[in-house]
């Protein structure tokens, strides 16, 4: 199917029947130029006028022979990517001129004349005919290439047929680049051949080399904002408009066709969410988990494991809409944590997405890892199923203490609900958080906070005293008294005033080792409830 009558060539112009009389002056690269148009122009200056690859006929009437004239206009059309330069020779332009001939060779840019009277309205007529044609004919033969790759996906028969069909209407070489299995070639080519041509397409070389310039097409097969493959065209002429095109619809089909594969894997994984909530209900022994996971996936390796969990979710879960927006969104997530090394078992539970981690890298920074791929996650979603709100649980090594992941998981989310969202939201950074949430759910955080700094808050509310805001920063700064006066922008008199009545207040022990353990204890309680303690008068 491919069509060579597309690439028009000044050499095939010249076999034409109003072309038989004529003179050709040009190189046998020049010859090989394609022409996708005629035009005929007798204005000296370009400027914009041309697109590119057009037959440009005048009769010189610009130049009267002026060789100045002339070779600027010359220099113009070949600038502008035109594909040659037909002259009449007689009325107005008398002989060829020797300077243009020499500037054309050197350019490898064709000069055609014509030594006798010739109608050019006919060869605009003739030429552009056949352009309509080829396109029309184009157009055609992409919708029937269009109508094969349909039927071929919803025949099921997988990519390889996609390929062939591909390479068939093109007759050039084709190379497939996934990114989670081997490369394929059609026609194949020898191992040797095609893991040399796959090295320089992954470090780049291929579009250096310069003899293969405009002889490579490459596709990128994109689905969820997602890289899956590399789709390429190479052949040992430049490629024409209609391979190129020809490729761009293949590409899709084949998205297509990667995203159904995709989708009918991620449902099959979805129906074994029962086994992975009993999983977190702790209804499995060992031998269970290493014998599923090895009949999931029999290269994993069942080492550290992490869960993560999503806020809940907003809307009708149970909606089609939902089940195939969450289908979208675990494909893409286990693409993402694949790639940062780790296997991805997503569930609901709950009413949460849940994300069970097997790091499967040995050289840690696992958490480093998992924040950077919720990162992207997060910023490449358009319908934000995935709420903002996460909490990144315990590592474990032993399978059977899954629940205690997500435990500490769901902590970290309860914590973020009093405290604001974490830029790192781990359970092992929560640090003093954790004490604090026991001792609000145990119902003893406000009165320790009435307790230790009951007076304080009572003065600050009667006499506006900042109190509270100098015990802190001066705990924070290890009692230094000049490096507190200057993070309260006040001077060392004033300092000493506030903390005679803080421990007029609190007791002349308040820094003290246990003492001032409660009070921190107290100060971060006070700001796990009420946020960062400022100024009365901020």
């Amino acid at each position: 199917m491919v069509q060579t009558l597309l690439q028009l060539t000044v050499q095939d112009i010249l076999q034409r029947p109003l072309f038989s009389k004529a003179e050709a002056i040009a190189t046998e690269e020049a010859l090989a130029r394609k022409v996708r148009w005629v035009h005929i122009m007798e204005v000296t200056q370009v400027g914009h006028l041309l697109n590119g690859n057009e037959l440009i006929l005048s009769t010189g009437i610009g130049w009267h022979d002026k060789e100045e004239t002339s070779l600027s206009f010359l220099q113009q059309l070949i600038d502008s990517g035109a594909s040659g330069l037909c002259i009449e020779l007689g009325t107005y332009t008398k002989q060829p001129l020797e300077s243009m001939k020499e500037l054309a060779l050197q350019a490898n840019f064709p000069l055609i004349f014509f030594h006798e009277e010739v109608r050019y309205i006919d060869i605009t007529q003739d030429l552009h005919t056949h352009f309509i044609h080829q396109h029309h004919k184009m157009v055609s033969d992409l919708e029937s290439l269009s109508t094969k790759l349909n039927q071929l996906l919803l025949s099921g028969k997988g990519l390889l047929p996609l390929l062939q069909l591909l390479q068939e209407t093109t007759q050039v070489q084709v190379a497939f680049f996934p990114f989670d299995t081997d490369a394929v070639f059609v026609p194949s080519l020898p191992k040797e051949a095609g893991a040399a041509f796959y090295e320089k397409w992954i470090f780049g070389e291929l579009f250096h080399l310069f003899d293969i310039k405009n002889k490579l097409a490459h596709r990128p097969i994109l689905a969820l904002e997602h890289l899956f493959a590399d789709l390429l065209l190479f052949a040992e002429q430049e490629l024409s408009e209609f391979q190129i095109l020809a490729l761009d619809r293949c590409a899709t089909a084949i998205a297509q066709e990667m995203m159904r594969t995709t989708y009918i894997e991620e449902k099959t994984r979805y129906k074994q969410d029962l086994w992975v909530t009993d999983w977190l209900g702790g209804k499995h022994s060992l031998p269970d988990i290493r014998d599923y996971v090895m009949s999931v996936k029999p290269a994993v390796k069942l080492g550290p494991i992490i869960v993560c969990v999503f806020d809940k979710t907003t809307g009708n879960e149970g909606s089609k809409s939902q089940e195939t927006l969450l289908f979208q969104k675990q494909m893409l997530a286990r693409s993402l944590f694949e790639r940062e090394g780790f296997y991805l078992f997503p569930t609901v539970y709950e009413q949460r997405i849940v994300f069970i981690l097997l790091d499967q890298l040995p050289s840690g920074a696992s958490h480093e890892r998992i924040l950077r791929t919720i990162q992207r996650l997060q910023k490449s979603q358009e319908t934000h199923l995935f709420p903002a709100l996460i909490g990144i649980g315990k590592s474990i090594n032993d399978p059977l203490q899954l629940r205690v992941s997500y435990d500490t998981a769901i902590e970290t989310l309860v914590i973020q609900k009093d405290v604001g969202i974490l830029p790192k939201p781990f359970y092992h950074e929560l640090h003093v958080y954790k004490i604090l949430l026991l001792m609000k759910q145990s119902g003893q955080l406000t009165s320790i906070i009435e307790e230790y700094l009951g007076g304080l808050l009572l003065y600050d509310r009667e006499k506006n005293g900042q109190l509270l805001k100098t015990l802190h920063m001066y705990l924070t700064l290890s009692g230094s008294k000049q490096e507190t006066a200057k993070e309260l922008f006040i001077v060392r008199q004033t300092l000493y005033h506030r903390l005679d009545k803080i421990a007029a207040i609190l007791g002349d022990d308040f820094m003290q080792p246990q003492k001032r353990m409660a009070l921190e204890l107290a100060l971060h309680g006070y700001e796990y409830l009420n946020g960062a303690i400022q100024s009365t008068y901020d």
